[in-house]
């Protein structure tokens, strides 16, 4: 059964935005008029890992962390308040990914939303989580409980404006998708739609859900977690393997902390390492567990 809401029909929904401070900007509009424009045509360039030299045991590529002492915070500390851990979290668990989740109501209401607090879940069933977050339960989640299905659209530098605009406390009865102006795409298997703008979307259907309890002992989030029952992808981004999206394709957009957005345009490769059996050979990993170059421990010795 979903957690109900509060909010009666042809009320708008909380105003979160009042409630949290995201925007440090008193004028927005001003601020980003003094910036520039956003280079459209940025493309994906790769570059050097940040030490191409490094070997096992070397540590950080630099001693800068050094020249700073940590700050320790208790989350519960008294008078602290839950958004200032919100906050924190946010600014720090970056970059997320950003998935547009598209519901359906049970009375056939189609509702489009933004959530960061997204990720990877296992890939045996191919399982995704989104976290609702908040005491009440928004249209998102009620539709998700009620009817078991929902689709999410990875969200791209072309459409973030309108994905942002999906964000709106709307009432219930309202459809985001009308105001933001994309185009809802017909799913195979589930009855919400998904975002055709989007370069991946995934068809999912419920698999279990978990209630999360705050320290004032109401419910502060559900985290949910959804079955991918159809992947769709453009077919300039995918791979000949049909296992492998083109990141300079996707555009991804990722979400920071406050109102910061940003892009992947810049990355490296790093691939991982080899196999222990091989790696415990080397000159330097024998050093670093004190062996010699027989394999005996030195330290012991």
């Amino acid at each position: 059964m979903a957690p109900s809401a509060v909010v009666p029909e042809g009320v708008e929904a909380i105003d979160k935005e009042a409630i949290v401070g995201r925007n440090p900007h008193p004028d927005f509009g001003a601020v980003e008029a003094s910036r520039p424009e956003y280079p459209v045509d940025l493309q994906w360039t790769p570059t050097k890992t940040p030490d191409p030299l490094w070997k096992y045991g070397d540590g950080a590529t630099h001693s800068k962390w050094q020249q700073h002492s940590l700050i320790t915070i208790d989350p519960h500390e008294p008078g602290r308040a839950s958004t200032l851990n919100y906050k924190l979290m946010i600014s720090s668990a970056v970059p997320r990914p950003i998935a547009l989740v598209s519901t359906v109501s049970a009375e056939g209401v189609q509702n489009v939303a933004p959530f960061s607090y997204f990720q990877n879940v296992t890939a045996d069933p191919p399982i995704y989580s989104v976290c609702f977050a908040g005491e009440e339960a928004n249209d998102s989640l009620r539709n998700v409980m009620d009817t078991k299905e929902a689709c999410i659209s990875i969200v791209s530098d072309w459409f973030v404006e309108a994905a942002n605009a999906t964000s709106i406390n709307t009432p219930r009865h309202i459809s985001e998708w009308q105001l933001s102006g994309l185009h809802p795409q017909s799913s195979d298997m589930v009855k919400p739609p998904y975002a055709a703008e989007s370069a991946f979307s995934v068809e999912l259907k419920y698999y279990s859900h978990q209630t999360i309890i705050g320290k004032a002992g109401v419910r502060s989030a559900t985290l949910v977690l959804l079955e991918a029952v159809r992947f769709h992808v453009r077919e300039d981004a995918l791979g000949k393997d049909k296992a492998t999206v083109d990141i300079a394709k996707l555009r991804p957009v990722w979400r920071g902390g406050g109102i910061t957005y940003g892009t992947c345009a810049h990355g490296f490769e790093l691939p991982r390492p080899e196999a222990f059996r091989v790696v415990r050979e080397t000159a330097e990993v024998k050093k670093l567990m004190g062996e010699d170059e027989q394999g005996r421990n030195s330290i012991e010795d």
